[in-house]
C-alpha cells in the first residue's frame, strides 16, 4: 500500500508583517500610485495622498520616502485604509506586477527588499496574480546573488506562495531547485559547515523554513517534479542533515523539520530503485548463504532447521549514503523511527510513518530489507504500538498501512503477533460499539490478519484467543446493498483462511458466548470472496 503525497500548503510568513511594504506603479492616467502595507495594519492597504507626477520624483525615491514615513508613523493609515483584496486586484488590473519584478533588479538593496515583500503579499491567495508573475528567473537571480537576510526571507516567502499554485509547481521544479538548494538549503542546514565559512553568514531559520515550504509544495505535484528533486545534488542530503541535527538537539518539533520530513515522505512515493542497487542487494543476500555443504551431527534435517531459523535476508547498510540513496538507507529508517518516538507534531509523525510505508510498499529486495531493518534491527514495532495507542486517526491509519506492508514477510510474523496483535484486535470495529474507524483501516487490519493466518496455526490461535473472531464475523456480514463492503470482503477471505487450519475446528466451536461452526467460515459469501 502506498501513501499519496501531501496536500499543498501555503504560508505568508510572519517576517513580512513586521515591516511595511510598498507598491508603486502608474494608473490609466499615467499617475504614480502607491499602495502601502503597514506593520500596524498587516491586513489592510493604504493609498496615500492620491497621485504624483512622475517627473516630480523618481519611483524609487517615492517608495523609499513612503516606506520610511509609514515605518515611523501610521498617521496616514487613519485616512486611507483599503481592504487588501481590493489592493491585489488593483495591482493586477494596473499591471503593477511586471513593474515590481523589474524592481528586483534595482541598484538599491532596500528597494529590492521592498519589491520582493510586495510581490510576496500580492500573490498570496491570488491565483491571477501568481500567474501574472510569468516566470521566476528574476526572483532566482536575486536570490542567488543577494546576501541580505531580509531580502532572502521575502524572496523565499514569495516562492513558497507561488508554489501553492498547481500550474506553477512544474515550472518551479525546473527553474528553482538548483538555486534553492545551493543558496538556501546547503548553507542553512549546516551541510557545508566548515567547508565554506561564508555560507554561515547566509544561515537563517526563516529563510530555510520558507524554502522548505516551497519544496514541500513542489514535491506534492507529480512524478516529474519529484524525479527532478531526487536528482538535484545536495537537496536530499541537506534535508536529512537538518532533520538529524534537530533530533540530536532534542528539537524534533522545530517548524522546518515538519517540512523536511514531508518532503522526504513525498520523494519516497513510488521511488524506483536503480538496477545497480538491486544487484548489490542480491549479491549481499547470496553472500549470506552457507559456503559449504558439510552436514551437521543430525544430517540434512539439522541443515533444514538452521535454514528455517536463520532465513537469508538482504543487507541494507552503506556507511555514507548520498543523494537518492538516503531514501532507502538504514540510517534514514532509524531517523524516521526517532521522529516517531520524539515528535508530538501529528503532521511530522504522519510523514515519518508515511515515508516508511512508501519504501516498504514494493515487492523487491529493498522493501524486504527495510521491513527487516524496521522490525529486527531497530525494534520499530514498539514505535508502531505507540502510534496505534496515542496517535490521531490519520496517524493510526498510516501506521496500520505500514504494518500491513511489513506483515507480508513470514519471518516477521512472530514479532507482529507478540508485540502488535493485541492492539490490532482492539482496533477492529465491533457491532455493539460505535466507531468512526475508516473503511480502509478495517481493510488493512483484516489483511494483516490474513497474512498472519496463512501458515502458522499458532498465529491463528493467538488471533482467536485475543477475541478477534466475533468481530471478524460481524465485519464479514457488512453489506452495502450490492454485496459485501470492501471490509466485508476482506473479512470473508480471513474467515476462509482461518478455517483451513483443521486443528482449530474444535477450538472454534468452543468460542463464547456464541459458539461458531463451519457455516460461519465457509459459506457462499466467503467462497465468493475467495474465488
Amino acid at each position: 500500500m502506498k501513501f499519496k503525497p501531501n496536500q499543498t500548503r501555503t504560508y505568508d510568513g510572519e517576517g513580512f508583517k513586521k515591516r511595511a511594504a510598498c507598491l508603486c506603479f502608474k494608473n490609466e492616467r499615467e499617475e504614480e500610485v502607491l499602495l502601502v502595507s503597514s506593520s500596524r495594519h498587516p491586513d489592510q492597504w493604504i493609498v496615500p495622498g492620491g497621485g504624483m507626477e512622475p517627473e516630480e520624483e523618481p519611483c524609487g525615491a517615492a517608495v523609499r520616502e513612503v516606506f520610511e514615513e509609514v515605518r515611523d508613523t501610521d498617521h496616514c493609515c487613519q485616512l486611507y485604509l483599503k481592504p487588501i483584496a481590493d489592493a491585489k486586484k488593483m495591482v493586477f488590473y494596473l499591471h503593477g506586477i511586471p513593474r515590481l519584478i523589474k524592481l528586483l533588479q534595482s541598484d538599491s538593496e532596500e528597494l529590492e527588499r521592498i519589491a520582493a515583500g510586495a510581490l510576496r503579499n500580492v500573490v498570496f491567495e491570488s491565483s491571477e496574480n501568481k500567474m501574472e508573475v510569468k516566470g521566476v528567473a528574476p526572483v532566482m537571480r536575486l536570490l542567488r546573488r543577494s546576501r541580505n537576510i531580509l531580502t532572502r526571507r521575502q524572496l523565499t516567502g514569495l516562492l513558497w506562495n507561488l508554489s501553492s499554485h498547481n500550474l506553477l509547481k512544474e515550472h518551479l521544479s525546473k527553474e528553482a531547485l538548483e538555486i534553492l538548494t545551493t543558496s538556501v538549503l546547503v548553507p542553512c542546514s549546516g551541510l557545508s559547515e566548515g567547508e565554506n565559512p561564508k555560507d554561515g553568514m547566509l544561515a537563517d531559520p526563516d529563510t530555510f523554513y520558507n524554502a522548505t515550504g516551497c519544496l514541500r509544495n513542489i514535491s506534492s505535484a507529480g512524478p516529474e517534479g519529484r524525479k527532478a528533486m531526487r536528482q538535484c545534488e545536495n537537496l536530499i542530503d541537506s534535508l536529512v542533515y537538518y532533520i538529524r541535527g534537530t533530533i540530536a538537539d532534542y528539537k524534533p518539533d522545530d517548524k522546518s523539520t515538519e517540512n523536511c520530513v514531508c518532503i522526504l515522505h513525498n520523494l519516497s512515493y513510488q521511488v524506483e530503485l536503480p538496477q545497480k542497487y538491486a544487484s548489490d542487494l542480491h549479491e549481499s543476500r547470496l553472500n549470506l548463504a552457507p559456503k559449504t555443504k558439510t552436514p551437521g551431527c543430525f544430517g540434512s534435517r539439522s541443515a533444514k532447521i538452521i535454514q528455517r531459523l536463520e532465513p537469508k535476508r538482504p543487507l541494507l547498510e552503506k556507511g555514507s549514503p548520498s543523494g537518492v540513496e538516503w531514501l532507502w538507507s538504514a540510517i534514514t529508517v532509524r531517523m524516521y523511527l526517532s521522529i516517531m518516538a520524539r515528535s508530538i507534531c501529528p503532521y511530522t509523525q504522519e510523514a515519518a510513518i508515511g515515508a516508511l510505508q512508501n519504501i516498504t510498499a514494493g515487492n523487491g529486495l529493498v522493501s524486504q530489507a527495510i521491513a527487516h531493518t524496521i522490525v529486527q534491527r531497530e525494534n520499530g514495532l514498539l514505535q508502531a504500538m505507540k502510534m496505534l495507542q496515542e496517535g490521531g486517526m490519520v496517524v493510526k491509519k498510516t501506521a496500520v498501512s505500514l504494518r500491513c506492508n511489513i506483515s507480508r514477510y513470514r519471518e516477521l510474523h512472530a514479532h507482529i503477533v507478540k508485540q502488535l496483535l493485541p492492539q490490532l484486535v482492539v482496533m477492529l470495529p465491533n457491532s455493539d460499539t460505535s466507531t468512526d474507524l475508516p473503511t480502509e483501516v478495517t481493510v488493512s487490519l483484516c489483511h494483516i490478519l490474513i497474512n498472519l493466518s496463512q501458515d502458522e496455526t499458532q498465529h491463528v490461535r493467538a488471533i482467536v484467543n485475543h477475541g478477534a473472531l466475533p468481530k471478524i464475523i460481524n465485519i464479514c456480514a457488512e453489506d452495502n446493498g450490492f454485496g459485501p463492503t470492501r471490509a466485508g470482503q476482506a473479512a470473508c477471505i480471513l474467515l476462509h483462511s482461518m478455517w483451513s487450519h483443521s486443528e482449530l475446528h474444535r477450538a472454534y466451536r468452543k468460542i463464547r458466548p456464541i459458539p461458531t461452526q463451519k457455516a460461519d467460515f465457509v459459506n457462499s459469501r466467503t467462497s465468493k470472496a475467495v474465488h
